[in-house]
């Protein structure tokens, strides 16, 4: 004789997969193999032991060099899920110091990372609208120069440094498409990005907090 729990499991099996999350639009990823991003924001980067030491050295930070900007090539695996090769502007800063030998003394550095991202997002129902989360970690690039005048008769003498290491970062964003192949996101999120070590030991952070917005692609639909 059949038991109540075989006919049980059946039943249980039909009510869970009509319960499943409707499928996203084809038209928004479905349909599509690859994707690219391309945006524009600002943020901020720690202050760090590195940059109070400047500021013992009698360094003073320029204006700006808060500006962020990113671009990123996607890969679409799933309808849930891709991976991005993704490049960031992670710190931008210029600082000076007077000389009293003519120009003032300069010091600036750049840090890009490029990174693997991993992004999961949650489709919607008519597919124009997704959010999703995201984490990347790959190296971090951090170009310095100081320019420094060493009496009144001479110019002014350029260091130059490249300093590698890592990043790793996290990030929650929103994306829309206006038509079936071109929409506009918006992302924010956290850089943790060791750059910068001076002869003292003190290690800066490039990375810090980013708002990033601009325009996406899809193309390339999947047969």
């Amino acid at each position: 004789m059949l038991s109540k729990s075989t006919f049980a499991i059946p039943i249980g099996l039909a009510c869970f997969l009509s319960a499943a999350p409707v499928q996203a639009d084809p038209s928004f990823a479905d349909d599509q193999t690859w994707g690219f991003e391309i945006g524009f924001g600002g943020g901020w980067a720690p202050d760090t032991n590195f940059t109070r030491r400047l500021d013992a050295f009698g360094y003073s930070p320029g204006r700006g060099g808060h500006y962020r900007m990113s671009f990123a090539v996607e890969k679409i695996l799933l309808p849930y899920f891709s991976l991005l090769l993704q490049t960031n502007l992670l710190d931008n800063q210029v600082w000076y110091r007077p000389s009293g030998l003519g120009d003032d003394d300069r010091f600036d550095w750049n840090s890009w990372s490029l990174d693997v991202h991993a992004r999961a997002f949650l489709p919607t129902r008519n597919g124009r609208f997704r959010g999703y989360v995201q984490f990347g970690v790959g190296p971090a690039f951090t170009g310095s120069h100081l320019y420094t005048q060493t009496s009144a008769d001479s110019g002014r003498v350029r260091y130059r440094e490249l300093k590698v290491s890592y990043n790793l970062a996290g990030l929650l964003g929103i994306e829309g498409m206006v038509a079936k192949h071109f929409g506009f996101f918006a992302q924010g999120g956290y850089f943790f990005a060791p750059s910068l070590e001076n002869l003292l030991g003190d290690r800066h952070q490039s990375g810090g907090g980013v708002l990033i917005a601009g325009f996406t692609g899809r193309f390339k639909r999947n047969r």
